[in-house]
């Protein structure tokens, strides 16, 4: 992963309309380019991924996220 944790520009707008799960974070799934799935993906004021999990380690590059949806 090239050190990036914010998502595509695009869909922060849809983040940021999604209802949080805490004070300014929003739990998302993810879809990336390749089909894989990822749950529980927490994004902070729309645009930057806090955790994936329970890990502060995302173990995707956000610049292949292809879809999100509220988790």
């Amino acid at each position: 992963m090239n050190g990036n944790r914010n998502i595509p520009e695009k869909f922060q707008d849809k983040v940021n309309a999604m209802p949080e799960s805490s004070y300014g974070v929003t739990r998302i799934r993810v879809t990336l380019d390749d089909g894989s799935k990822f749950d529980d993906v927490f994004v902070a004021w729309g645009s930057e991924i806090v955790k994936v999990g329970t890990s502060e380690q995302i173990p995707f590059d956000p610049a292949r996220i292809v879809s999100v949806e509220r988790s």
